[in-house]
């Protein structure tokens, strides 16, 4: 944690001054709670370990299990969506039988034991290993979510800039799984990739055993709930709910677009894009991971710009923008794909497609989470979550339809 945060004393409202109402415009400080540090540490090794077997996922199922190029759109595409789509009761378990601290450490553990049964050649360990990653991603992915709202005060107006920072963490973490991915991919050590993935979850998992006192939640009345957010109060229920419907509609739309990452705009890396560079040719699958390295340089200009833009723009006009520029991302291929005449073009043109992707990536998914969680009640947070997830699931799916049916 920054030096400049642990001095900073804890906020305690004065009974004789009226509190000041804070909204998602005012700025948010750049310190957060201890604990947040912890989720964002234990999602890096997620995120890690996920890329290493997404960025190879597509040449895996070929190489290794004898799927054809369309049936291995499909199938990772649908092993994404199960991920997401159990997110739901996941949530549910969370917020009705689960502390939000054990259903954490749950899935980290879940999550370790699929990577290191993927190491396996018995048949049927495959099945078993998408099993246990299903259940582990069903608890961690809505748990996350649930620690960080009881990190922050009703009137704490740092959650924006929480999810902002928190997509650092999450980017940081596919970058590095997708370099991991693209180097061992080269010589198909299968093995050697998911050994690497399961033993940083188990190092994630053991650093979350030892900060676990970090993660010092407060009380449901105590998070952040629309009963202390002038944005929610004076909306009805039925308002909030049509508001929360669009959110998610946008989040499944945005994840149409950017779930051709590790499926067709993986192939045009691999088949389309001349990737030699100053006589090296850089491995597809750290394209993979580059829309996770524009995070990193993009998105702290974001946090910089958000207060500004927040108070200039409505936060669903910025949601609304983002998908504008990830339609734009695939406006930009348009041009090599007719003109090319089956050579290979520059990188130039897939590295501005991935540059409007996360450029849509910061306005829908940080923002639109954000927003979400504030318009919910705190004992919903974790199906609100799950709810979430389930929209980037059915994207996940239509994604792999869609690409399914590109590469025919």
């Amino acid at each position: 944690m920054p030096a400049a945060c642990q001095s900073l004393p804890s906020f305690t409202p004065k009974p004789h001054l009226a509190p000041r109402e804070l909204t998602s415009r005012d700025p948010p400080t750049q310190c957060h709670p201890i604990g947040f540090y912890t989720v964002c540490l234990a999602v890096f090794c997620e995120r890690c370990a996920a890329y290493i077997l997404g960025a190879s996922m597509i040449l895996l199922l070929g190489a290794r299990y004898g799927y054809t190029t369309g049936d291995a759109l499909r199938l990772a595409a649908l092993v994404n969506a199960v991920n997401y789509l159990g997110t739901l009761p996941g949530g549910l378990a969370v917020d009705r039988v689960l502390d939000a601290r054990r259903a954490l450490g749950a899935g980290m553990a879940l999550l370790a034991l699929g990577y290191a049964a993927l190491t396996l050649s018995a048949p049927g360990a495959l099945w078993l290993s998408l099993l246990l990653l299903a259940l582990g991603h069903a608890l961690f992915k809505p748990s996350t979510q649930a620690v960080i709202v009881r990190l922050y005060a009703p009137d704490d107006a740092r959650l924006d800039a929480a999810q902002v920072a928190f997509y650092l963490a999450v980017n940081a973490g596919a970058a590095l799984g997708a370099g991991i991915a693209g180097l061992l991919a080269r010589g198909q050590d299968w093995r050697a990739s998911f050994a690497v993935a399961g033993a940083v979850m188990l190092a994630g998992r053991v650093m979350l055993a030892f900060r676990r006192h970090t993660l010092q939640l407060r009380p449901l009345a105590q998070a952040v709930s629309p009963t202390s957010l002038p944005i929610s109060v004076s909306l009805s229920s039925w308002r909030r709910a049509k508001i929360m419907a669009a959110l998610t509609l946008a989040m499944m739309l945005y994840t149409v677009g950017s779930g051709q990452t590790e499926g067709s705009l993986f192939l045009w890396a691999q088949d389309r894009t001349d990737r030699v560079l100053l006589g090296f040719e850089i491995p597809a699958a750290w394209f993979v991971g580059l829309p996770a390295l524009l995070v990193l340089i993009l998105a702290p200009v974001q946090l910089a710009l958000l207060p500004w833009l927040q108070r200039q723009v409505d936060t669903r006009r910025l949601v609304a923008w983002g998908l504008v520029a990830v339609v734009l991302a695939f406006v930009v291929l348009l041009p090599p794909m007719l003109w090319s005449g089956g050579h290979r073009v520059s990188m130039a043109w897939l590295i501005t497609c991935m540059t409007l992707l996360v450029a849509g990536e910061l306005l829908v998914a940080p923002l639109g989470l954000s927003m979400m969680l504030r318009l919910t009640p705190p004992r919903f947070i974790g199906v609100v979550a799950g709810a979430w997830y389930v929209s980037k699931a059915l994207g996940f799916w239509l994604a792999g339809e869609l690409g399914a049916l590109v590469v025919r």
